[in-house]
C-alpha cells in the first residue's frame, strides 16, 4: 500500500513537471521574471518572437511577423529592433513618435520590417499606418516565477480610430 501511494506520489510529482516544461502544450517555458529588465527586448528566435518587459514590469510576446508577411507565402520579411546606430532612427521617432502607444512613451525602441518599411513600436502597435499591430501571445508568471508564453494562442489587433488595439480575426 505504501509502495503505491510512493509511486503515486511520483507520477503525480512527474506530471507536474512535465506540464511545468511547457512540453507539447505549446507553451515556451523562458527564464525567471526578473531576469528580464524593464525596458528591456529580448529576441526568442526558435520561436520567432521578441518578450518585451515595459518600462512599468508588463510582459508582452510579440511575433515577429507582421500581418503582410504572414499572407505572403514567397516573402516572410521579419521585424526586427532599429539599432541606436541607425542614421534614421531620430527621424523615424520624430516623425512618428506623436503616434507611439502609452505603453510605449519615453522609448525609443522601434521595431521595422524591411520589406515594405512598416514600423512598429515596442508595444507592437503598428506605427506608419493604419494597419494590423503585431500579434501577440499570452504571457503569464508561474508560481515559481518563470515566465511563460503560450505560442498556441495568437491575438491579432488594429488600430480602430482611437482604440489601438482593437480586436480584428487572426489570418
Amino acid at each position: 500500500m505504501l509502495a503505491a501511494l510512493v509511486l503515486l506520489i511520483l507520477v503525480a510529482l512527474a506530471g507536474i513537471a512535465f506540464l511545468e516544461s511547457g512540453a507539447n502544450t505549446g507553451k515556451v517555458i523562458l527564464d525567471p521574471a526578473e531576469a528580464y529588465a524593464r525596458g528591456s527586448v529580448e529576441f526568442v528566435g526558435k520561436e520567432h518572437l521578441y518578450l518585451v518587459r515595459l518600462t512599468d514590469g508588463t510582459f508582452l510576446a510579440l511575433s515577429d511577423l507582421d500581418a503582410a508577411n504572414r499572407a505572403n507565402l514567397q516573402r516572410r520579411c521579419r521585424v526586427s529592433p532599429v539599432p541606436v546606430s541607425d542614421p534614421w532612427l531620430p527621424q523615424l521617432l520624430e516623425r512618428l513618435g506623436g503616434r507611439m502607444s502609452a505603453g510605449a512613451a519615453g522609448s525609443t525602441l522601434v521595431f521595422r520590417e524591411d520589406c515594405n518599411q512598416a514600423v512598429y513600436d515596442v508595444t507592437g502597435l503598428r506605427l506608419d499606418a493604419d494597419a494590423p499591430n503585431l500579434d501577440r501571445y499570452p504571457v503569464s508568471i508561474s508560481e515559481t516565477g518563470l515566465v511563460g508564453v503560450d505560442v498556441s494562442k495568437r491575438s491579432c489587433t488594429a488600430r480602430a480610430g482611437a482604440q489601438l488595439f482593437a480586436a480584428i480575426p487572426c489570418k
